[in-house]
């Protein structure tokens, strides 16, 4: 059962372009779309917590800090929708699944973490998947948009700082699922005064529209955090964080078959070396013990 709630967890959470581009499509801004993704997902959280007796009761020096990382968590967001305009959602989405890279080069810089051959060969792997995917056909045969790359890249850097933040926050008796609560609550916050103050706001048009943005919600972020919640209970955090592969793929298997999006060489080889970079950080403690024994 706990595989299947991480293969679950992450696939869910590639299923956001499937749910997104709709919307996009129809004429919903990006602040808009993702304004009710965290709105509807905050009050679905608030229910199912309320009906399973969470206390969400906090102090307010935890609140202050959530609200700080909510900021990045809302960029990460923001950036991966306003992407979709220059890359193919597949693209967009296996470029932020490097955010565990950059998480360990930001434990490793700030926090000492110790730096290993592993840690190196998983950075060449990104790279070089990065390049592979910028260097891929898009649409009509031309060039991926650099400025999209420059976008998920950033979009990954600030999802990683959020992860960091929320490690080292030191935010004690609070459950996963509150202070996923709280996060969405503060990003739905954000983003409806960044839709504001850039004129960006939308009232959803249609029943229809109504719908998928209750559909992107629930499954992309109530779905998604609750099932790996239960995940890592079942199978542990480094498990669940392997399974979370099923992203990219998930979000690249959407683009061609839903969307009719080019599926190219650049783009399987780009998937699999970085993937290939994630799963190594992922594991690399466990790599480096199992050559230790054997030489040993």
């Amino acid at each position: 059962m706990g595989f299947f709630l991480g293969l679950l967890s992450s696939a869910t959470f590639g299923l956001i372009p499937l749910f997104t581009l709709p919307l996009l499509h129809a004429g919903v801004t990006a602040e808009s779309a993702l304004f009710y993704r965290f709105c509807i997902a905050s009050i679905t959280l608030w229910g199912l917590l309320a009906a399973r007796g969470e206390c969400f009761r906090a102090r307010g020096v935890d609140l202050c800090k959530l609200a700080g990382l909510s900021i990045m968590y809302m960029l990460a967001a923001l950036l991966f929708f306003w992407a979709f305009s220059y890359l193919p959602s597949g693209v967009a989405a296996t470029l932020q699944f490097l955010y565990p890279v950059m998480v360990m080069l930001i434990m490793i810089v700030f926090f000492h973490e110790r730096f290993s051959w592993t840690i190196a060969l998983s950075i060449v792997l990104a790279v070089s998947g990065v390049a592979l995917l910028s260097g891929g056909p898009s649409d009509g045969g031309q060039s991926i948009s650099l400025l999209g790359v420059g976008m998920m890249l950033l979009s990954a850097l600030c999802n990683s700082l959020y992860i960091v933040g929320i490690q080292t926050a030191r935010i004690p008796n609070m459950s996963g699922l509150v202070m996923t609560f709280y996060v969405m609550l503060f990003s739905a916050a954000l983003s409806l005064v960044n839709a504001l103050c850039t004129g960006r706001f939308q009232a959803l048009a249609s029943w229809r529209e109504l719908g998928i943005a209750a559909l992107l919600a629930v499954v992309t972020a109530v779905m998604s955090n609750l099932t790996l919640i239960l995940a890592i209970q079942r199978i542990g955090s480094t498990m669940t964080s392997v399974l979370g592969v099923m992203e990219p793929l998930t979000a690249v298997t959407v683009g061609i078959l839903v969307f009719g999006e080019p599926f190219s060489p650049s783009l399987a080889g780009g998937v699999a070396l970085i993937a290939a970079s994630v799963l190594l950080v992922m594991l690399g403690g466990q790599i480096r013990r199992f050559l230790h024994r054997a030489q040993a």
